[in-house]
């Protein structure tokens, strides 16, 4: 019974690293989201672009000390690069934009 437990905690946790990590609230949402509460719905909108603002200043209060501080942006210029984004990536969720901005702020290409 004992080798049965233990096969099936490795295999739990091998199946739980494999999965991709998903997002918590409006991240997990899709850019087709983004993009229809950026024209439909304000309330909305303002929850999807304050998870965005959070997510990158987790990232930079928490990045590793070797990784690059991102370039400075302003809210508004962010937003739209995130609708830049959306607009051709609508099967992207809004974590997967958030990524890309921060990638784009912290390439060596700047």
């Amino acid at each position: 019974m004992n080798a049965f437990r233990a096969i099936l905690v490795v295999g739990a946790i091998s199946i739980a690293s494999s999965a991709k990590a998903s997002a918590l609230g409006p991240g997990g949402a899709s850019c087709m989201t983004w993009s229809q509460d950026r024209q439909r719905n304000e309330a909305h909108s303002q929850l999807n672009q304050a998870w965005v603002l959070g997510f990158v200043t987790g990232y930079i209060v928490y990045k590793p000390p070797q990784r690059l501080t991102p370039r400075p942006m302003d809210s508004r210029s962010m937003m739209l690069w995130i609708d830049n984004y959306c607009d051709a990536n609508q099967e992207k969720d809004i974590a997967d934009a958030a990524k890309a901005l921060i990638e784009e702020l912290t390439s060596s290409t700047r």
